[in-house]
């Protein structure tokens, strides 16, 4: 998760830069006549584009045959991958300004991998890779704090509906894992609203977790270990609107 880690600091410079710029216009204008778009959020609907990159993967629970120990693989370990997404940001004004209903449809480029290891060989160590592109729709409630100069926070929660339009083709043998092509996530997160003089810029944090099992138990060995499989994915976003 390095890339997260170094997108995080660079966002924490900005931050750093914007708040500097702020206290420049206090001083010299006063803290009230310094707001950007002052009346933005006054609209009922709003437009924007996000770009996000995410680190990504499964979360696996194994079976009964697993855990009796007559299974030949004995280790499954789930590794985070790099991807990234594109998206359209629709957002409605709910009563006040404090809350909106987003509807983010985006595409994203997965690359999930999983290891095996066996008893026969625990030298020998099977790495499977997926690599899926998604179409994905969440539809988030976000609820900000009261603005304050040019920047406030927020919290974002909600639901994504995904379906799989590209991917590796699965061969059917017997160390090939098999998953549904319809995934539906819980999100959740954090974000900052930055305003400047044309436009709206918002790094957001934000967290999902599939909720269906997406295995396919086809009877081969590697579904024979696995109980259940879900998605688990973490995202830095930046929002322009």
């Amino acid at each position: 998760m390095q890339f997260l880690a170094i997108g995080i600091v660079l966002l924490m410079m900005l931050f750093a830069h914007e708040g500097a710029a702020q206290q420049r216009k206090r001083n010299n204008t006063g803290y009230g006549r310094s707001k950007n778009m002052p009346t933005y959020d006054e609209r009922v609907l709003r437009y924007g584009f996000q770009l996000g990159l995410h680190q990504s993967r499964f979360n696996v629970s194994h079976s009964d045959f697993f855990a009796s120990g007559k299974d030949t693989t004995t280790a499954v370990f789930p590794r985070w991958s790099p991807g990234f997404m594109l998206g359209l940001i629709t957002s409605f004004r709910l009563g006040n300004e404090l809350w909106n209903l987003r509807l983010v449809p985006n595409v994203s480029f997965y690359e999930r991998s999983i290891e095996y290891q066996y008893r026969n060989n625990p030298a020998n160590v099977h790495n499977e890779i997926f690599e899926n592109t998604m179409v994905e729709f969440p539809v988030l409630l976000k609820y900000k704090s009261v603005r304050r100069g040019n920047h406030r926070m927020y919290m974002i929660g909600g639901l994504s509906a995904n379906f799989k339009v590209a991917g590796k083709k699965e061969r059917l043998n017997d160390l090939q894992l098999q998953t549904i092509n319809q995934n539906v996530e819980i999100c959740y997160g954090v974000g900052w609203d930055l305003y400047f003089e044309f436009f709206k810029f918002a790094p957001e944090l934000r967290f999902s977790h599939g909720i269906p099992n997406l295995l396919i138990k086809n009877g081969n060995r590697v579904s024979a270990s696995l109980d259940r499989v879900t998605t688990h994915r973490v995202a830095l976003i930046l929002n322009f609107e």
